[in-house]
């Protein structure tokens, strides 16, 4: 959707024109259900998400200046919405299976495949250990490929402590995955003279 195209539908929606409502959640709703997917990580909170989203942005509508553009004011709403959440309640990590391939490839043994989904669970149990904004940088930076210029808009920090963010997470989620592995023997790993 081209950005003039884009402004000109919400100031129709604005007026509450309900076929420019329309036109704008098909135009936004995939990308912002990934948003707010990858987020989550949970099916039920994306959904109550991506609503809530939508409802804050329609109700200031008439208040949105038309600068950059209109799916950055639904990511940050998204954003400050999951941000809220977790400064009331940090989730739990669930690591999805589907997230590591059910077929082994033709090289690969059952432990290859264990230990690919324990490192995954140790990297998200890390992850889930950052703090909300961090997080939400490192999500929206590795998840969404999005850059560090608009995870500083989306955020509203600036684009150096999106940076350091990033690089001091990296070194603790690199740290604490590695110790988390440490603490869990591989399948099928024993130590010589360990009774099985």
């Amino acid at each position: 959707m081209a950005q003039a195209l884009a402004w000109n539908i919400v100031r129709r929606a604005a007026k509450g024109d309900a076929n420019a409502r329309r036109d704008l959640v098909e135009a936004t709703i995939d990308g912002l259900w990934r948003l707010a997917m990858r987020l989550t990580r949970r099916q039920d909170d994306a959904e109550m998400i991506v609503q809530e989203t939508y409802t804050r942005v329609f109700a200031a509508l008439d208040r949105l200046e038309p600068t950059g553009k209109f799916e950055g004011y639904l990511a940050r709403t998204a954003t400050n919405l999951v941000l809220q959440r977790w400064r009331r309640k940090r989730p739990t990590a669930q690591v999805a299976e589907t997230l590591t391939a059910d077929a082994l490839e033709p090289w690969q043994t059952v432990a290859d495949a264990e230990d690919g989904r324990r490192r995954l669970a140790a990297v998200w149990a890390a992850i889930q250990e950052l703090e909300p904004q961090p997080r939400a940088a490192v999500l929206l930076f590795y998840a969404q490929n999005e850059s560090c210029d608009a995870i500083s808009r989306i955020l509203d920090v600036p684009s150096g402590t999106v940076k350091t963010w990033l690089h001091r997470s990296r070194n603790h989620v690199r740290q604490r995955a590695e110790t988390l592995l440490r603490s869990q023997p591989a399948l099928g790993s024993t130590q010589i003279g360990e009774p099985r």
